[in-house]
């Protein structure tokens, strides 16, 4: 038994005459699989009673074709990213001022705008593989999301600050950020270190106290080395941040794949016009502005206070055809596979190509960040709108190995949208030396979620805490039914077992349930306790749980 999902065209079109008068001629005929017309549910039932017990494929599913869909009209992705981000944002501090200030949650348009960013998450659009009008709609579309989410965040945290000329930093990520708490708003705390940039010989030296950077006379970082371990990332006679250029001229879709043999013609973006260094009030930093082609770019290495992460802004202006642009990292890291993020969690690869499927990953995925390691030291690179990545290793003539982690920038294809990507492109990447993967995930989450300031008389203390490092609080809202009940999302993000207390600051009692992703109610897991205002509760690796918490009404009431 088997399923043929059928239709006219690939955005969902219905049948048409002479589709449904095909299966019904053979709906019995002799020497012909029987047809019936059903649903896709009633076909899964009746698998389901069919073949109980099915075999289970562990691991990742690799399409090997249209690879080039992870990087085509960045500005799609990028819009995307940034989207649901600031959703994440304006839900969270929406449900916290309705709990504490008592402010009217935003339903209507919160669920106007989500339904928004998923009609772009249509398997053409975020892809990159549609037609120029439908990427002017999605640009407008973004920017009518991004207004109203904004004005829901500035309204949310008027109601919860108050009036007043304190300055405060308000954090939305699920870790506490320069002093101040995981989904809360505070004074910002002092900064430990003040970075530096010196002059030596042709070089320029980035230096906060934490990570040492050295850049070359053609802005290639050529060290990198974090106090805490004393070991530099780059490998031996190579440089990082190095940009590379590939003719990119797929066998088939232009918007869609990139072909193995993009690696045949390549072209190292040495060559800089400018290089010099800067120190402002984000820190310490070397700009490097170089041409190339057509197109010309200006990029901004820095070194924050009290980061452990060397900073990349990318400032393109990128009017190439059919070519690719990426970013290489040669890593003195003898990594036999990588970690990449994906929803909830992370999958891992190898970096050889032992076998013909090892080979067809030429191009892999990656969410917010990609992270190599040996026992013992690991490097971290995060980015804020980059989904197309590829990582290799070789062993050097020294015996060490070098693994090279490259991201996927620009692309340029001519079909169908012969424009594609040409213009101003702005991108972020950090990467991060003797890091782990909790270090990853904090840099997945720095990068995408900027620290804001406003004014106002008011700390904000967070809603919801946990105290597990590993788990993060994903998604804090109120209930779909619009009962003013809170949602509270979070899951296990290393892979490993993780006993957490989750507490609510509901301002009373509370009830606290667990329900599943549509929000119905579900069996608390085993092992779970109640607190005076919480739970304690185990996860399972990379474990999603969701709590629904209700206000318990005073007794008597």
């Amino acid at each position: 038994m088997s399923l043929v999902p059928f239709g006219w065209g690939d955005g969902g079109g219905g049948p048409t005459r002479e589709m449904i008068a095909a299966a019904a001629r053979v709906r019995s005929l002799e020497g012909s699989p029987r047809v019936e017309i059903d649903s896709p549910q009633a076909f899964f039932e009746r698998v389901e009673q069919e073949y109980p017990d099915p075999p289970v494929w562990s691991g990742e599913l690799y399409l090997e074709l249209h690879r080039g869909s992870l990087t085509s009209q960045h500005h799609t992705k990028q819009g995307n990213r940034r989207s649901e981000h600031l959703m994440r944002e304006a839900e969270l501090w929406a449900a916290t001022a309705s709990w504490r200030a008592g402010l009217e949650y935003p339903y209507d348009a919160l669920e106007r705008i989500w339904r928004d960013l998923l009609l772009n998450q249509f398997h053409d659009v975020l892809p990159g593989c549609s037609i120029a009008w439908v990427y002017d709609d999605v640009a407008r579309m973004y920017a009518g999301l991004e207004e109203t989410a904004e004005e829901i965040v500035a309204a949310s945290l008027s109601a919860l600050v108050g009036e007043g000329d304190r300055v405060l930093r308000v954090n939305a990520r699920p870790q506490a950020a320069d002093g101040v708490p995981a989904l809360g708003a505070s004074v910002q705390g002092e900064a430990v270190t003040s970075p530096t940039v010196v002059a030596v010989g042709e070089e320029l030296v980035l230096d906060n106290g934490l990570v040492r950077a050295v850049i070359d006379a053609d802005g290639l970082v050529i060290s990198l080395v974090d106090y805490a371990s004393g070991r530099d990332a780059i490998a031996p006679g190579a440089a990082g941040n190095l940009l590379q250029l590939f003719r990119d001229i797929p066998n088939k879709w232009d918007a869609w794949d990139v072909d193995e043999h993009y690696r045949r013609v390549q072209e190292d973006l040495t060559d800089a016009i400018a290089v010099r260094s800067v120190v402002d009030d984000e820190g310490a930093a070397v700009v490097v502005e170089r041409s190339f082609g057509r197109s010309r770019l200006i990029e901004t290495l820095r070194l924050r206070s009290g980061s452990a992460s060397l900073d990349l802004d990318f400032d393109i202006d990128w009017q190439e055809t059919r070519h690719l642009l990426k970013l290489a990292f040669p890593l003195d890291v003898h990594a036999d596979r990588s970690a990449a993020e994906t929803q909830f969690g992370h999958v891992f690869r190898p970096t050889h190509t032992n076998t013909s499927w090892d080979a067809a990953r030429f191009e892999i995925c990656a969410h917010r960040w990609i992270h190599v390691a040996e026992p013992g030291y690991g490097v971290a690179i995060a980015n804020e709108s980059t989904y197309g990545h590829d990582v290799s290793r070789r062993t050097r003539a020294d015996g060490g190995t070098t693994t090279t982690v490259r991201l996927s920038l620009l692309r340029a294809p001519v079909f169908p949208d012969p424009d594609a990507d040409r213009g101003r492109q702005r991108l972020q990447v950090s990467i991060r030396p003797g890091a782990g993967i909790r270090e990853a995930v904090d840099e997945g989450y720095r990068v995408n979620i900027p620290v804001r300031t406003v004014a106002g008389a008011h700390e904000i203390a967070p809603l919801v805490r946990v105290s597990h490092p590993a788990v993060r609080i994903e998604s804090i809202k109120l209930a779909e039914d619009r009962s003013g009940d809170l949602i509270v999302r979070l899951y296990e993000s290393e892979g490993a077992r993780a006993a957490t207390d989750v507490t609510i600051d509901a301002g009373g009692a509370a009830d606290i349930r667990f329900v599943d992703l549509l929000e119905r109610e579900l069996d608390p897991p085993a092992g779970t306790t109640p607190l005076t205002s919480g739970i304690r509760t185990t996860l399972r690796p990379f474990q999603l749980l969701t709590l629904r918490v209700s206000k318990e009404s005073p007794q008597g009431q």
